[in-house]
């Protein structure tokens, strides 16, 4: 199975990229290096003892991504890539929902186009917002965000959870954790 890792070079990408190879699956990574190195990769390709395919292209770059899906059989998508400093997006939030939220539509974009319908995406616990009650629990009610990071990956929840009851071929998975 080939898997496209956007993101795949940053902090949590790059231990996904290691525990797919060693797994067994083809590994593509599609990153434009904003908030990491390809040094991470070189790592990974040397730990697992096998080569994936490296792009350094933006997510919002949608002749890119087509390209990846055309020279690469992919199945599904691990969806990393996004800006995520909190108080940076304070500064820059139209960086923010820019890069994370356009971003986002351009991959499922291209995901669909190539009839890749599989996608489990990196969202983030700042959607529940300042939480009523602890701990906070998947039910746990999501919004009121306390900055343009948080509602960039509740708008994006959002889109997919959209996506999913208009097409029953998509397949999204929602990951909600802190910072590691």
């Amino acid at each position: 199975m080939s898997i496209l890792v956007t993101g795949g070079a940053g902090y949590i990408g790059s231990h996904t990229c290691l525990e797919l190879l060693q797994a067994g699956h083809e590994v593509v990574v599609v990153d434009n290096l904003s908030n990491s190195k390809a040094e991470s990769l070189r790592r990974v390709q040397a730990l697992a003892g096998r080569d994936l395919h490296n792009y350094e292209i933006d997510i919002r770059d949608l002749e890119g991504l087509n390209r990846v899906f055309r020279e690469h059989s992919i199945s599904a998508v691990v969806h990393f890539a996004g800006l995520k400093a909190v108080g940076e997006s304070v500064d820059k939030p139209r960086e923010y929902y820019s890069n994370n939220v356009e971003g986002t539509l351009k991959l499922i974009e291209a995901m669909a186009a190539n009839e890749v319908f599989n996608l489990v995406f990196s969202s983030s616990c700042t959607v529940y917002g300042d939480p009523a009650s602890l701990p906070i629990t998947e039910d746990s009610p999501v919004g009121g965000s306390t900055n343009p990071y948080g509602t960039s990956k509740l708008m994006i929840e959002q889109i997919l959870q959209d996506v999913c009851a208009a097409d029953p071929r998509w397949c999204c998975a929602l990951l909600r954790y802190f910072n590691p």
